[in-house]
């Protein structure tokens, strides 16, 4: 042990740090002159000041040798800063990071876990094909490493590997080392080896056949599940979720293994649990639902305490759960109700649920929900009132008591009278209500009458569907109205600029009523739907009116069309098919049950989005780096305007130094032609790890290469 007091000079050497020289040069100058400082600190307080630069998008690239040479540090906090800068570029400047693939390869054999890991990680990410050979060795290496860490950060490496080489990866091998990884006794290995072969299956999924290996580890999965993060348990759970049990005592195990999982504070867990238990439900003979139900309504709730981005995720899939199981939270309908501090779309969600979760046998329950959704009508949110308005609706429709209907009725109408601002959604939602009542005549009258006392109807209206419920009221009703034919007549004025549901709605009257109108208006519809309308559906419309106008028997055939009645609805909330249902179901938790569209019919084919430099020697990637590097150098004195000679100027004697030291970085070996040559070819690499004695500051941190 050296002594005591060279100790502590060389403590207090380290620990120094020297704030770097002010230059009018501007701060990339500084920070390359803080880089090949002579003390430690200061260099690591500069790399830092790097890596922040970095992180705002500012382009350090040309420092990228300066940082390079404080890699070679046994600072492991140091050396993390650099594979960081390293690894930003790799994605940004591939070429660049040839310079550093001697450290790499020297790390991957380091005694310390977290230093083979950073390597091994930054290797796989370097887009450079003629780098990527230098992989085999040390990949195959920390495949089998006796450290867990470095074996889960490999096998996510072999998915990186795959993405940007395929073909190479598939050339090495490490895909069977990839398989065999499922076997670990290390549950965060079996999850990253999980999730790497799901990435590779969706990149090409005839390299590797998941459903058959899923459906050999389902053993596995099980065991690793209570053992590893949260991460790692989504994963393993997705996996199980694409398993199809072979009976119902197997679905009732995985059940009775997963359903644990159901109260975790992670609402991803809980959500990705809920697949699997709902999936494997359906293939069990459950003798008691009601407890499948409570354990599934418990989950459920649980998640609803969260942030609201993820309490919008959880209202999307209780959207698709209650459509499959409409009776799993009817017991919870407060916990849906809407909270003043809530965001406008988790308020339009919960709308929703409220309205499918309420029993529509439960009078108390529908009155309560009623009370609820009048208040929310009277909110300053249009976009929220106009959902209120609509639930008032859907609410009426599905109870379907005539008593409560007429009841909600009046609060429809009450807000009309009320709110000048409402009309439109009011509009639409009355005239739900009687055609869910066809033959009342007296929630008939009170509509009309209180519809009919408006003035200047195309003005007031302004939405697409109010219109063209308007006019269907007018030709459901038109003994209700007075002044029928100017009303009509004001909008065939504004015909051709209305929108197609309006001007269905408009020829379908104008058509029905015909005979109680007076002069050419039928002609006058014809003629503008068939010439002036782009519409196909209205023009169609149009022309087949026409032909039934045209034989020898229309009256008779017209009268048929007019009397005819519009059939009762039943339910004005959206449904899903069953097959889309069924889809959906096996995708909770997915980006398909956010947007309820399947898997099968998005377009969810892969796309390589990152390119890799192919094609290229290594004495073309060394001339792409110094020109890269050169030109940001360049940059930085672009400023000066001094007339001195280059000899005079520090800053450009500096570059051309600088210039001149990336050839003591590119001193490496030829690629490795195959894996039995690659050891010789690391032999190769002419790599210094120690510092060989000091002539100078600089000589001595470039010596450390």
């Amino acid at each position: 042990m050296p002594p005591l007091d060279k100790r502590i000079k060389k403590f207090i050497k380290n620990s120094l740090r020297v704030a770097p020289r002010v230059s009018n040069k501007g701060e990339l100058a500084e920070l390359r002159a803080a880089l090949v400082s002579q003390y430690p600190q200061t260099r690591k307080d500069a790399i830092k000041k790097t890596i922040q630069q970095m992180t705002l998008s500012k382009d350090v690239s040309s420092l990228f040798p300066d940082v390079l040479k404080n890699i070679a540090t046994n600072d492991v906090e140091q050396k993390k800063l650099v594979y960081l800068y390293v690894m930003n570029y790799a994605e940004t400047h591939p070429e660049l990071c040839i310079l550093a693939v001697n450290t790499f390869v020297t790390d991957a054999q380091d005694p310390n876990p977290l230093i083979r890991c950073m390597s091994i990680r930054t290797m796989s990410m370097i887009r450079v094909d003629k780098i990527l050979e230098y992989v085999e060795t040390p990949l195959r290496r920390t495949l089998q490493d006796d450290n867990a860490y470095v074996r889960k950060t490999a096998v996510i490496c072999v998915a990186k590997l795959f993405q940007l080489n395929k073909e190479l990866c598939i050339e090495l091998g490490v895909l069977e080392d990839l398989v065999s990884a499922l076997d670990d006794a290390n549950p965060m290995v079996v999850a990253n080896a999980t999730a790497a072969l799901t990435e590779i299956n969706a990149m090409d999924s005839s390299v590797v056949n998941l459903a058959e290996l899923i459906n050999s580890h389902v053993s596995q999965f099980l065991l690793a599940l209570n053992e590893c993060t949260e991460w790692a348990r989504i994963t393993i759970l997705g996996a199980l979720a694409e398993y199809n049990a072979r009976d119902s005592l197997e679905a009732q195990d995985i059940i009775d293994r997963v359903s644990a999982h159901l109260q975790h504070v992670n609402p991803a867990v809980v959500l990705a649990t809920i697949q699997v238990v709902i999936k494997n439900y359906s293939r069990t003979e459950q003798q008691n639902p009601k407890a499948f139900m409570n354990r599934l309504s418990s989950a459920l709730v649980s998640i609803m305490s969260t942030p609201p981005e993820m309490q919008y995720v959880a209202l999307r899939n209780i959207r698709i759960i209650l459509e499959k199981y409409p009776e799993v939270l009817t017991k919870e309908l407060r916990i849906f109700y809407v909270k003043f501090n809530d965001p406008l779309y988790i308020k339009i969600e919960k709308i929703d649920i409220l309205v499918r979760l309420i029993d529509s046998t439960n009078f108390k329950q529908c009155n309560m929900l009623l009370v609820e959704l009048k208040e929310y009508a009277m909110e300053f949110e249009p976009e929220f009132v106009s959902r209120a308005i609509q639930g008032l609706a859907q609410l009426g429709i599905k109870y379907s008591e005539e008593k409560f209907v007429a009841k909600t009725l009046d609060v429809l109408l009450e807000l009309l009278e009320g709110h000048e601002n409402l009309k439109d959604d009011c509009c639409v939602a009355v005239c739900d209500l009687l055609r869910h009542s066809v033959g009342n005549d007296t929630m008939a009258n009170n509509v009309c009458s209180v519809l009919n006392s408006w003035s200047s109807v195309e003005s007031t209206l302004t939405s697409d569907a109010a219109k063209c419920n308007y006019i269907w009221l007018m030709g459901q009703y038109p003994d209700k109205f007075t002044s029928l034919e100017s009303k009509l007549e004001a909008f065939v004025q504004e015909f051709p600029q209305e929108e197609p549901l309006t001007q269905t709605s408009i020829l379908m009257t104008v058509v029905r009523l015909h005979s109680k109108l007076s002069g050419n208006i039928l002609q006058n519809v014809l003629e503008l739907a068939t010439n002036s309308i782009h519409e196909l559906d209205v023009r169609d419309m149009a022309i087949l009116y026409w032909r039934c106008l045209s034989v020898s028997d229309s009256e008779k055939l017209i009268e048929e069309l007019c009397s005819s009645v519009s059939p009762r609805i039943e339910n004005t909330l959206d449904q899903f098919s069953a097959d889309v249902l069924e889809k959906l179901l096996t995708e909770l938790s997915t980006i398909s049950s956010i947007l309820f569209k399947p898997k099968s019919d998005r377009n969810t084919s892969y796309v390589q989005r990152q390119y890799v430099v192919r094609g290229k020697q290594m004495d073309e990637l060394k001339d792409i780096a110094k020109t890269e590097i050169a030109k940001t150098m360049n940059d930085d004195v672009l400023l000066d305007f001094d007339d001195d000679d280059d000899e005079s100027n520090p800053q450009i004697s500096g570059n051309n130094n600088a210039l001149d030291d990336l050839d003591e970085l590119f001193d490496f070996g030829s690629v490795p032609s195959n894996s039995a040559n690659v050891d010789q070819g690391m032999k190769n690499l002419n790599i210094q790890t120690q510092p060989a004695k000091k002539t100078s500051n600089t000589q001595d941190l470039l010596d450390l290469f």
